[in-house]
């Protein structure tokens, strides 16, 4: 068995639908219909983004480059930790933007690579469980079952060093990449705890959560107050959106992270369309929690 190292092999397996090619069209339209000039000026906008991918393969690796230039241009990069504060003290005075990436892949070494070269941060989301994971039957089968993904190779210990050595941070993602609202409450909080002291072992303080699944049905407001309970200062979601700036600032606990994800492969008009229309849409109830 071998581990997939193009996004192209992703999509084999995956497969192509009619939708994928309506989906493409509506992109190209709607990219085109808000023009460069619009897309400039919400750029502009004093805001905290939070971006976040799974992977950057080795045929992604161009065209995330030239993405996180681009946006290099018109905004300033900050950390996980230095944006969740500027929300919390209330001082979005630019257009800011942080990166993340959730689920731990190998190939997430090519992307702090890239964002080494513009002085930008990442916070790395990881499972535990799967960190020196070398298995790869066990890998086949995390990926295909949990992740709906060909097999990967995962990060190990020495790869997380090495990031926290580069100055980017490393997160949870729970410690097997379960679906939350499957869980009972006191198991939750059981992995929460132990993934939080399984990777301050190895990694030292671990201040953000980012749960599996990111939507908001694959949550409650009993598993995010948990979350401030067993010592994180910040929850993610995979909830696209982005965080107005609040001078008055947004307590700790109240504040619900929205992150756009990203996919390099993807055109560089669709993502600068996401980003774009996520600040045109944002607004101060999208700081704070839903439920």
């Amino acid at each position: 068995m071998d581990f997939c190292t193009t996004y192209a092999e992703v999509k084999r397996y995956h497969g192509t639908s009619f939708r994928d090619y309506l989906r493409n069209i509506a992109l190209d339209t709607l990219s085109i219909l808000m023009g460069d000039d619009a897309k400039n000026a919400l750029y502009a906008k004093p805001r905290v983004h939070f971006l976040y991918f799974h992977h950057i393969f080795e045929d992604e690796a161009e065209g995330f480059e030239r993405f996180v230039a681009l946006l290099a241009e018109k905004h300033r990069f900050i950390s996980h930790s230095e944006a969740v504060d500027k929300l919390v003290n209330g001082t979005v005075d630019q257009p800011y933007i942080t990166w993340s990436s959730d689920d731990g892949f190998k190939n997430n070494l090519i992307a702090a690579e890239i964002l080494n070269r513009y002085d930008a941060s990442c916070c790395f989301f990881v499972n535990p469980d799967t960190i020196n994971l070398e298995d790869k039957e066990k890998i086949f089968q995390f990926c295909d079952t949990k992740l709906v993904m060909p097999p990967i190779e995962f990060m190990t210990w020495s790869d997380l060093e090495k990031l926290l050595y580069q100055g980017h941070e490393i997160g949870s993602h729970t410690m097997s990449h379960d679906n939350v609202s499957g869980m009972a409450l006191s198991d939750f909080e059981e992995d929460l705890v132990m993934s939080k002291r399984i990777l301050e072992q190895h990694c030292g303080p671990i201040r953000h959560f980012a749960y599996p699944y990111g939507r908001y049905d694959c949550f409650s407001k009993d598993a995010y107050d948990l979350v401030f309970k067993t010592g994180y200062d910040s929850c993610s979601t995979a909830v696209r959106g982005s965080h107005w700036a609040n001078e008055e600032g947004i307590p700790k606990d109240k504040l619900f992270i929205r992150r756009d994800q990203i996919i390099a492969a993807w055109k560089l008009s669709h993502l600068q369309y996401f980003v774009a229309n996520s600040v045109k849409n944002m607004s101060p109830e999208g700081n704070i929690l839903p439920y």
